[in-house]
């Protein structure tokens, strides 16, 4: 299995953005990153300047809606119209476009302090048509927690990793009642980078700069098989991985997630599935979970639920019946409290 990193939800100079693709690029290049996508709003200004930049496979989407319900529409030919008053009908045609269609920002909550609390989450929520949804949103999360301006300068100026203290519980929870419903839904992490500066002239500080963001919360694709070098096969590849849920979510500021997989195999046998992937019920399946580094507690959740929990690198469960399986990693810190860090799609176990 091959993992590349990258990463998702990015804006330019084409909406609210302060950089232009190439140097986005760059910025993603200098982080070790294999893939962005920019998704600026309703725009696809930035479609001719697909392509692979510095190393980089660069994509272009867009985000549909500017008040409420947002929407990533990712392999769009052309702009689709958002539509906040019915935000299904908006996936619907995202679907028949034949474009994969993400959930932004959920649950977003606004800070007193920031654009007076303004903030764009989604209050009808659709029940299918769409790829998947964003469980972890840097820009979004760190927003959403900024409600004492003590707090919130402690935070940006000496420790701006203490914030990003979980996903919002309420994303983990919408996911998983997508998937224990029957649907197979993915979930990214994602920068929601703007690079916003803030200030007078030479004096403006750049809020979360794109190399910064291209460091701390990124979604991990894995393949069967090598990153192609060729453009369009290497878009094929990103999104199908992205489509069948073949990725997790990484606080790559905590710890790098590269080394991480979570699988399925009959006893000893080859591999039969790995995250995002279906199989079928069977005679001594198990599933292992295996983690980058020592400092870990792995958790398997089944259909919601804590299954089975371990510290170490490496967790093996027999499979004792069908289910939605997926696999959470906290780092263990020298002082404090496990932190969550890792989030895998699941495996789904059919009867």
């Amino acid at each position: 299995m091959f993992t590349y990193r990258g990463n998702i939800h990015i804006h330019t100079l084409y909406s609210d953005g302060t950089g232009t693709i190439a140097e986005v690029a760059a910025h993603a290049a200098a982080a070790g990153l294999s893939y962005i996508i920019v998704t600026d709003h309703e725009t696809l200004a930035g479609l001719p300047e697909e392509g692979i930049h510095d190393g980089v496979v660069v994509l272009v989407g867009a985000e549909l809606n500017m008040e409420s319900h947002h929407y990533l529409a990712l392999g769009l030919e052309q702009i689709i119209p958002g539509n906040v008053d019915n935000p299904q009908e908006m996936v619907d045609r995202v679907h028949r476009a034949g474009a994969l269609g993400f959930i932004a920002h959920p649950f977003e909550k606004g800070s007193p302090y920031i654009d007076g609390g303004k903030c764009f989450p989604w209050t009808r929520f659709p029940d299918s048509g769409f790829t998947g949804l964003e469980i972890w949103n840097y820009s979004s999360h760190w927003r959403g927690r900024a409600t004492s301006v003590l707090r919130t300068l402690y935070w940006f100026f000496f420790n701006r990793r203490a914030a990003m203290d979980r996903p919002p519980p309420e994303g983990l929870a919408l996911w998983d009642r997508y998937t224990d419903s029957g649907l197979r839904v993915t979930a990214i992490g994602s920068s929601d980078a703007h690079a916003t500066r803030v200030g007078p002239g030479p004096l403006a500080v750049e809020v979360f700069p794109y190399r910064f963001l291209f460091r701390a919360i990124n979604t991990h694709l894995c393949f069967k098989e090598k990153m192609s070098g060729d453009f369009s096969t290497a878009k094929e590849q990103i999104y199908s991985a992205l489509e069948e849920g073949r990725c997790y979510l990484s606080f790559d500021q905590l710890h790098p997630g590269e080394g991480f997989s979570f699988t399925a195999a009959a006893g000893d046998g080859p591999i039969r599935a790995i995250m995002g992937e279906e199989l079928t019920m069977g005679e001594d399946l198990r599933l292992t979970v295996t983690s980058p580094t020592q400092r870990s507690e792995i958790r398997l959740i089944k259909n919601g639920r804590l299954l089975q929990r371990r510290s170490g690198t490496e967790l093996i469960c027999p499979v004792a019946e069908p289910g939605v399986y997926r696999a959470e990693v906290y780092y263990r810190p020298l002082l404090g409290k496990p932190r969550p860090w890792i989030y895998a799609n699941p495996i789904y176990i059919r009867s």
